[in-house]
Formats: C-alpha cells, structure tokens, sequence
C-alpha cells in the first residue's frame, strides 16, 4: 500500500461511519468500474425532483 493511501485510510477512520461508507463506496466503484448502489434517501429525492419538474417547478444553473 503506497503512503499517500496510507494516509487517507488513516483520516477516514476519524470520519463518522456514513461519511467512511460513502468513501469506501467510491473507491470500490472507481477500482472496479461497478455500477454504484444508491445512498439512502437518493431513490426518494430522485423521484420527488422528477415530480417538481413535471410540475415546472424547478431551478436552472443558467446565469450562474
């Protein structure tokens, strides 16, 4: 194991656990190109985010 991921494991484990998840995920899907589970509560927003667009009622980043 090279020092540099050494060093990040070391400062993950400070972390709190959901925040350690989500790193551990990250690295899992980037090493091994899967397709990445949801998080909790993404699958909710996704679809409560569709039903505001289909109502027109959403934010654009346009002009920022």
């Amino acid at each position: 194991m090279t020092k540099l991921l050494e060093l990040a494991i070391e400062r993950l484990r400070h972390l709190p656990e959901q925040m350690q998840d989500t790193a551990a995920r990250t690295l899992i899907a980037q090493i091994t190109e899967i397709e990445e589970e949801p998080e909790p509560g993404d699958l909710e927003a996704i679809a409560e985010g569709r039903k505001d667009f289909a109502r027109g009622d959403f934010v654009t980043l346009a002009g920022c």
